[in-house]
């Protein structure tokens, strides 16, 4: 019999206990400035610059439960963003912590991703970080998907990462019962079913989008810099932090070499639609 989670994973009570489980502790904020660092770079990388933009971020957890909001880089005093998400405490989480860190940025909607609560056609832009990638089933990514592209404006852009299959801790990971991986604490919540960056590639084009760009971030030993991100918070030592971030940023130099496919832990995404 499966666990009780992998039952109930689009209920969006499991998710509602998710994220009261997790919010305030802030154990893991070290590892949540380096992730939000490595997005400032890709946005530095893929965004255009100098036209206002209506945004949408498709997932509130990072908001919900750490101070190293996502919301703020996408976002500007001339632009207007929406933040959505499946639980209902996990956007009023959010929308709490950021009328706190950020003076209140944007608007907060309850929206599931495979029925987007939304008209057809209207951001310029969708952040979609690893949102998609807790469906038991293939199926479900493409139907949101789907929904992106339906929301989305005709030349707008999609910025979208997923877990990279291709990553052995994420092979072996996907393989694992859930309830084992949550008692070892290896992770916080369920993780489904993703995507490579081919099969990405292929299914947004088969959306109707173009695909612009793509990589593989994050090349770090995630479980490994979690452990020791934690250890390094509890001695409150602002030198070993900057060490810390110092040598994370060291692993992204793998990003260069054919093995990225190997090293890095999410497959990153730029992509334009191109027919309605």
């Amino acid at each position: 019999m499966k666990h009780r989670a992998e039952t109930r994973r689009f209920d969006h009570r499991y998710w509602d206990a998710v994220v009261a489980q997790t919010t305030g502790g802030g154990r893991d904020d070290l590892w949540r400035a380096y992730l939000r660092e490595l997005y400032q770079n890709l946005k530095a990388r893929w965004r255009e610059d100098g036209k206002p933009l209506r945004t949408l971020k498709t997932d509130l957890y990072d908001e919900a439960v750490s101070a190293h909001s996502l919301i703020p880089l996408f976002g500007t005093a001339q632009e207007h963003i929406v933040g959505t998400d499946f639980s209902f405490e996990t956007a009023r989480a959010a929308k709490r912590r950021l009328a706190d860190d950020w003076g209140g940025w944007g608007r907060i909607a309850v929206s599931d991703a495979r029925r987007q609560a939304f008209k057809s056609d209207v951001f310029d832009e969708i952040i979609s970080n690893s949102t998609l990638d807790h469906f038991a089933d293939r199926g479900h990514i493409l139907e949101s998907l789907q929904e992106l592209h339906r929301i989305l404006k005709p030349g707008g852009t999609l910025i979208i990462t997923l877990d990279n299959p291709w990553n052995p801790v994420v092979w072996v990971r996907n393989r694992l019962p859930y309830r084992l991986l949550r008692a070892l604490g290896l992770v916080p919540f369920y993780m489904g079913a993703t995507l490579s960056k081919a099969e990405l590639v292929l299914a947004l084009e088969a959306k109707g989008f173009k695909v612009c760009d793509s990589t593989i971030i994050v090349h770090s030993p995630r479980i490994l810099a979690v452990w020791i991100g934690r250890f390094i918070a509890k001695a409150g030592r602002e030198g070993m932090r900057r060490n810390f971030h110092r040598l994370l940023r060291m692993f992204e130099r793998l990003e260069a070499f054919p093995t990225k496919y190997l090293t890095g832990y999410y497959v990153a995404v730029k992509a334009v639609k191109i027919r309605g």
